[in-house]
């Protein structure tokens, strides 16, 4: 749990949710002030505070993630 609370988002770490979240975005074809897109970017942050830190990772935890796959 205190690894998930101190979790420090450096300019690496950025990158990798952005690359993951863009993609899961065009793959929808939303764009980027859709509601679905802000949610999806809240749950990304915490995949990646649970421990899915890189592209691929978090990639696959995104798509087991239950509510990402019902947007």
């Amino acid at each position: 749990m205190r690894q998930f609370l101190e979790t420090t988002f450096g300019p690496d770490e950025l990158e990798i949710l952005d690359i993951v979240l863009e993609k899961w975005r065009a793959q929808r074809g939303l764009p980027k002030d859709n509601p679905d897109v802000e949610l999806a970017a809240a749950v990304m942050l915490n995949l990646f505070r649970e421990g899915n830190r890189t592209i691929e990772t978090l990639k696959a935890a995104a798509a087991e993630h239950r509510a990402l796959s019902d947007l």
